[in-house]
């Protein structure tokens, strides 16, 4: 078959993915693909600009895939490998051969039985270690490890399917070979730029699933997606900002804790005074703004949510067209994209709210707000634009920071 034929073949089976289960479908379009037939399968790989790349074998694709239904699942297998982030691990791991197995055995579960291929490693296949579903691949390494070690010590097989794929030079385990060849000889800051580009294209995906479609993947899937979203630094220390910036009115409350005895009675448990604050959070919903500025303004936002902040957040651009309190899910999509006016938004904090303070994330593109805030206001300056440059966010009254 000639190349170009199988190249769509991948590329319709791509389409299949988006069409049914988006998010991997997603995630293979921000891949080059190339076929190789140098390797034994499929293997993620990197481009010569240190971005990651899906390697496929011709003859394996058209020969030992025999059902479309198999096709989708090794590029389902691969992109699993790629958000669990598996393509950068092997150097956490003594045993190499191991931890390539139980990397198979992570993503496998998230396969149905039709998209699996004959050879493929499912828990099943090793029933005397009693291996949990849905555990990282840490888990499952060490298992597997233990077991082989005490077949090695003992001379006694622990595991007849483990023997077999560690006395095997090929097998299952053939389908990462670009991961040793170009992968493992990469320099720290080489692996640096790979990990962001692989970040990059996992959150790409994300955005345009939206959370509707997040909704439908696996729960144990849905945490390493979080994690990932996570990953990424906040622009400031917003611990140290909530703090200082927000200083007296926060509030505070009493919680229970069994590590602190009672003052009072000298008894389980104690009461521990903790201090919360209440932020009001507007953010520019207006046609100026990209939707990676979104996606970075509401990475802040969880950051400042997880540190314990009730948040409420007006969507805003001329006008506040939606307000709700921050949950911890980011939203799929934002009411808005007309013009650029603050004057809402600093309104509702004057008038209607009971937040410590303010903050308002926005490219820095309108004009500034005719009312004074009444209470410390906080701009997170979106960078790239007209916005990134000081002298254009002057008007702007308050603190300003860029991100």
């Amino acid at each position: 078959m000639q190349t170009q034929q199988i190249l769509d073949q991948i590329t319709q089976a791509s389409i299949q993915l988006i069409l049914h289960e988006p998010f991997y479908g997603h995630v293979l379009t921000g891949l080059v693909k190339e076929l190789n037939a140098g390797i034994p399968s499929l293997s993620l790989g990197v481009n010569s600009n240190k971005t990651p790349k899906l390697a496929i074998n011709p003859t394996y694709w058209q020969g030992e895939l025999s059902t479309p239904a198999q096709r989708l699942g090794a590029l389902k297998h691969e992109v699993l490998h790629l958000v669990f982030g598996h393509l950068l691990r092997e150097q956490d791991f003594a045993n190499i051969r191991i931890f390539h197995l139980a990397a198979d055995l992570v993503v496998n579960q998230y396969l149905s039985p039709e998209q699996l291929s004959p050879a493929s490693l499912t828990l099943s296949l090793f029933p005397e270690l009693d291996l949990q579903p849905f555990r990282p691949v840490d888990v499952y390494y060490d298992e597997l490890a233990n077991a082989w070690n005490k077949t090695l010590r003992r001379g006694q097989i622990i595991s007849p399917k483990l023997s077999n794929l560690m006395a095997a030079g090929t097998g299952p385990l053939a389908g990462h070979d670009l991961w040793q060849n170009e992968v493992a000889t990469l320099s720290a800051a080489e692996k640096k730029v790979l990990a962001s580009g692989v970040q990059q294209i996992v959150q790409n995906a994300i955005q345009r699933v939206g959370l509707k479609g997040q909704g439908s993947l696996p729960g144990a899937l849905q945490i390493q997606l979080n994690q990932l979203v996570l990953k990424q630094e906040p622009t400031i220390d917003w611990r140290r900002f909530l703090r200082l910036f927000v200083g007296a009115g926060q509030r505070t409350f009493l919680q229970n804790t069994l590590r602190k005895v009672s003052r009072r009675y000298g008894t389980n448990p104690g009461l521990r005074i903790r201090n919360k604050h209440k932020l009001l959070i507007a953010v520019d919903t207006s046609a100026s703004i990209a939707d990676a500025e979104l996606q970075a303004f509401f990475q802040e936002i969880q950051h400042i949510w997880c540190l314990g902040t009730e948040i409420f957040i007006l969507e805003c651009d001329t006008q506040i067209n939606n307000a709700y309190i921050y949950r911890g899910t980011i939203p799929a999509v934002v009411a808005g994209r007309g013009g650029t006016h603050f004057d809402a938004a600093i309104e509702y904090a004057n008038q209607q709210s009971n937040a410590d303070a303010v903050v308002y994330f926005t490219d820095g593109l309108g004009p500034a707000p005719s009312l004074p805030c009444r209470k410390p206001l906080l701009w997170m300056i979106s960078g790239g634009k007209q916005g990134g440059d000081e002298h254009n966010w002057e008007h702007l009254p308050g603190r300003k920071i860029s991100m």
